[in-house]
């Protein structure tokens, strides 16, 4: 749709609380090449459509206060599907963290723009979607993959 509309830049609603569980979730995973890069306040640089993070020191409790005092319309439903996925496991983990140490998103985020890979050998390589042309490390980026599952 962005690049549709011929933007030059995606800014995301990503705030610290997501970027905290990330940063966690590619940690238990062990995903190098992730953990690598989902803290940059800016990805996708180097492809068509660069993606900004503009809350990303904001945590998720303020954006909701912002909403709720400035009266504007926002969801409060979670995804059925969230409480099992994996993301619901860290999230859970980062609030009973949180609880004890309250600034412990801030500091995971802190620590992960710290982190570097020696060996970048085992991150795959960005290409380009063969169909949309977005960044992909795959022969196809996700977005098509679900499109293509959901028009079956």
């Amino acid at each position: 749709g962005a690049m549709k509309l011929q933007v030059d830049k995606i800014a995301t609603g990503h705030n610290a609380d997501d970027i905290a569980e990330t940063v966690l979730m590619n940690m238990l995973r062990g995903d190098i090449s992730r953990l690598d890069r989902c803290v940059s306040i800016m990805t996708g640089s180097t492809g068509n459509l660069p993606r900004c993070k503009p809350f990303k020191y904001t945590y998720e409790k303020e954006i909701v206060m912002y909403a709720y005092f400035k009266k504007l319309d926002y969801f409060t439903t979670e995804c059925i599907y969230s409480p099992n996925a994996y993301r619901g496991y860290v999230r859970e983990l980062l609030k009973e963290l949180e609880r004890e140490k309250p600034r412990v998103i801030i500091d995971i985020i802190n620590s992960a723009e710290y982190f570097h890979v020696r060996d970048k050998r085992s991150a795959p390589t960005l290409g380009t979607c063969e169909r949309c042309g977005y960044i992909s490390s795959n022969q196809f980026c996700k977005a098509c993959v679900l499109l293509e599952g959901l028009n079956k």
